[in-house]
C-alpha cells in the first residue's frame, strides 16, 4: 500500500459562476422579520397547491392541501423546497 494512490481525494471548491454569485447576493439581502425566502435560490415567491377545488355559487371552495409555502421558482424546476421564515434571535 506504500505506492498505491487513495481511491478518494478531496477536490477544492470551484469559483462560483455568475448565476451562483447572483443567488448568493440575493440570499444575503436583509429581509423583514418573518418574511419567507427560499434558502436555495433566494426567491420570495410562494406556492400553495390544493387538489379538488370546486366553485359553488360563484365562490371557490378549498380542497385538500398538497403543498404549503413552497418556493414557486424551485417548483418550476422540479424541486420542492419548503420555505421557512427567518426569525431574529431573541435575547
Amino acid at each position: 500500500m506504500a505506492g498505491k494512490k487513495p481511491s478518494l481525494q478531496l477536490v477544492p471548491p470551484s469559483e462560483p459562476d455568475a448565476l451562483e454569485k447572483t443567488r448568493q447576493r440575493v440570499r444575503a439581502t436583509p429581509r423583514p422579520d418573518g418574511m419567507l425566502q427560499c434558502n436555495r435560490c433566494g426567491s420570495r415567491t410562494v406556492l400553495n397547491t390544493e387538489n379538488g377545488v370546486t366553485v359553488k355559487n360563484g365562490r371557490r371552495q378549498a380542497g385538500t392541501k398538497i403543498e404549503t409555502d413552497v418556493c414557486a421558482d424551485c417548483y418550476k424546476r422540479g424541486v420542492i423546497v419548503t420555505m421557512q421564515p427567518a426569525l431574529k434571535p431573541t435575547n
